[in-house]
């Protein structure tokens, strides 16, 4: 177990112009889709905020408040008269935990619809952003100044929402991006043509907002690199860094925009803190405090990221939806029970790019605060029981852990000889090293706990009526049940799949599928990879995680056959049928086949005792295959059952 000393720098107070924030961690302004149609707060953004502000949290940005309707976005909060109260609720109950909070401003410019606008949007030129495809209205002169005066108006209106500070986007979307990027301004007059103009609006929004805020802090989010064709490079964002910093009083960094997303928000397709050595150079051009991220999740990083002098402060979104006490735990001297980020991207971003609120993997209480705060969840149970949980996978640890944290004695059965289940599967696939935190925060968790853990035990009715279990929790898992002759993905990791070309029959297309076909390719065979959904992998997070794996496949011998599945295999001939086309297609040589996505509950003890005992439950793939964060969110669920 760590010191307190031992992240002094973390837990270090730090000023921005007067300022004092308790410590250097902050949590980054992200979208949550957690606002009105309306574009007003809500009591989920409040209980969400009040969550990690109880964590420990030393500062808070409240993301994208619309300064102007031909900007606004779906669920985004508007910078207008009417959110005032629900803003001044989130500001006091984060104020109550000595917690600061500012507000970012920002207008989505050509990466909103005017389904939503219900006008033409706005945009520096008539080019769209290129994952959004719909052709804005390049702004008039006069335009672009009612925008700066709207930035101004709307910092104005929320001074009475008692925000500690301001925050300009000009970050992977904005408008203000737009402006920056040659990729998407090709302006020829006081506000495009060259980079100084290009900055031109940027820098006047930030004047204009001065005048109206008095002393507070006022910063801006700066995408420094775009990582697109035709954008701005970490050299350009280096000048616009310089072009800024008289203006502002700390620079928030950001990286990448929608049609680069894969580096914005990156997933355990990159390395941990990928972008550190760019932040590295942004902070060497300026005199003010820079903001450090990218993909920064343990504390001995963050930590170094303030010694080495990269970062005045450390910025998490991520880390923070999942571990909403990340400083309480560190102040606490245990880093070690910290859940960590395992950058699966399916229920953060994931869920945004569909338009939906977000959660999190491996916290699901993000976004269910109300009834699932960490003080609710783990709050001890006025009458003490015992409590049975057979299976060690995500869904009978997470059961465990809360039976116990509420005071209750637990013993878990596990017939495997080391706990994890399904993500001990999952965490073996190429690239998906990181998925093996969820066990790992699990298996400390329950030693910690003091959890009767009895490993290779296969537990049968016997054995459980044996224990008198007051609540029983059947946690089984799935069983596989691929046709006679065909191969799992438990097969493919232990390299029992013979033969170089291999088909692989997808219906998982998420995880294991997609892992057992780049398994494959990385052995060198060659690939056929049919899927029944519309393509290939579609159930992984697109945009940060299918693509970097397309991008590895795509040097590699896979052929894709997408809306396909097999009814046919005969003597190395494999017959697909496309359901849509209503078409078939024949491959031949195929020398194996690998079912992927084939699973039935075992739910076969659940059936024997629920008769028999009262309290039963079964949860997890026991109850419906599925995936981890189902798993993880059904222990969750169970939790007011236990009280």
């Amino acid at each position: 177990m760590e010191t307190k000393t031992a992240y002094q720098s973390l837990l270090t107070p730090f000023q921005i112009k007067g300022v004092e924030l308790k410590n250097r961690v902050v949590f980054l302004p992200h979208e949550m889709y957690f606002g009105s149609e309306y574009h007003l707060p809500t009591k989920k953004q409040r209980y969400y905020y009040e969550e990690r502000a109880k964590g420990g949290v030393g500062l808070i940005v409240v993301p994208s408040l619309g300064v102007h309707p031909t900007g606004f976005y779906s669920c985004q909060v508007a910078a207008k008269k009417e959110s005032i109260p629900g803003l001044k609720e989130i500001t006091d109950v984060v104020h109550s935990y000595g917690t600061k909070i500012f507000a970012q401003l920002s207008h989505y410019g050509n990466q909103t619809k005017s389904v939503e606008t219900l006008q033409a949007t706005w945009a520096p030129s008539a080019i769209p952003d290129m994952t959004v495809r719909e052709i804005p209205k390049e702004m008039t002169i006069d335009e672009i100044h009612t925008l700066v005066k709207a930035f101004e108006e709307a910092a104005k209106l929320l001074l009475e929402a008692n925000f500690d500070g301001f925050e300009i986007k000009v970050a992977h979307d904005g408008i203000l991006r737009q402006f920056l990027s040659p990729a998407t301004n090709v302006r020829n007059d006081e506000y495009g043509g060259t980079l100084q103009k290009r900055a031109r609006i940027v820098i006047e929004v930030l004047q204009e907002i001065r005048k109206n805020i008095g002393d507070k802090p006022l910063g801006i989010r700066l995408c420094i690199d775009e990582f697109i064709p035709k954008g701005y490079s970490l050299n350009d964002g280096i000048e616009y860094a310089k072009l800024v910093n008289p203006y502002v009083d700390y620079i928030n960094s950001d990286y990448g925009n929608w049609e680069s997303m894969d580096k914005t928000i990156a997933s355990l397709n990159y390395e941990q803190g990928l972008h550190l050595k760019s932040i590295a150079q942004i902070k060497k051009a300026v005199d003010v405090p820079v903001i450090a991220s990218g993909r920064i999740i343990h504390p001995e990083m963050a930590e170094k990221v303030l010694l080495d002098g990269v970062g005045d402060l450390v910025g998490m979104a991520r880390e923070l939806i999942a571990e909403p006490y990340w400083v309480k735990k560190i102040e606490a001297g245990d880093a070690e029970e910290i859940v960590e980020c395992i950058g699966c991207n399916q229920k953060c971003i994931g869920r945004l790019l569909q338009n939906r609120a977000i959660s999190c993997v491996v916290n699901p209480a993000a976004g269910f605060e109300e009834e699932f705060s960490r003080e609710k969840l783990f709050s001890k149970s006025s009458t003490l029981k015992k409590v049975v949980v057979v299976g060690g996978g995500p869904a009978g640890m997470k059961a465990a852990e809360i039976a116990a944290r509420k005071g209750h004695q637990v013993v878990l059965f596990e017939q495997n000889n080391e706990l994890g289940g399904r993500v001990n599967l999952e965490s073996s696939l190429p690239h998906k090293e990181e998925m093996a935190g969820t066990a790992r925060y699990l298996k400390y968790a329950l030693k910690k706990l003091k959890v009767d853990v009895r490993l290779n035990k296969l537990a049968t009715e016997a054995d459980i009526l044996t224990e008198k279990p007051d609540i029983t929790i059947i946690a089984t898992g799935a069983q596989i049940t691929n046709s006679e002759g065909t191969y799992s993905v438990e097969d493919v990791i232990n390299n029992k799949v013979k033969g170089e070309t291999i088909l692989v029959m997808d219906f998982d297309a998420n995880i294991e599928g997609t892992g057992a076909v780049e398994y494959l390719a990385n052995q060198g065979k060659t690939v056929h990879w049919a899927t029944p959904v519309f393509f290939n992998g579609q159930d992984n997070e697109v945009s940060t995680v299918l693509l970097p794996i397309y991008n590895r496949l795509g040097k590699k011998k896979v052929i894709l056959h997408p809306m396909s599945v097999m009814i046919n295999f005969e003597n190395g001939r494999a017959t697909l049928l496309n359901p849509y086309f209503n078409t078939t297609s024949t491959i031949e040589g195929i020398e194996a086949i690998v079912m992927a996505g084939m699973k039935v509950a075992n739910n076969s003890l659940y059936n024997q005792l629920r008769n028999k005992l009262q309290n039963v439950y079964v949860i997890g793939d026991a109850a419906a295959p599925r995936n981890t964060g189902a798993a993880l969110a059904d222990a969750m669920s169970l939790s007011v059952q236990l009280n």
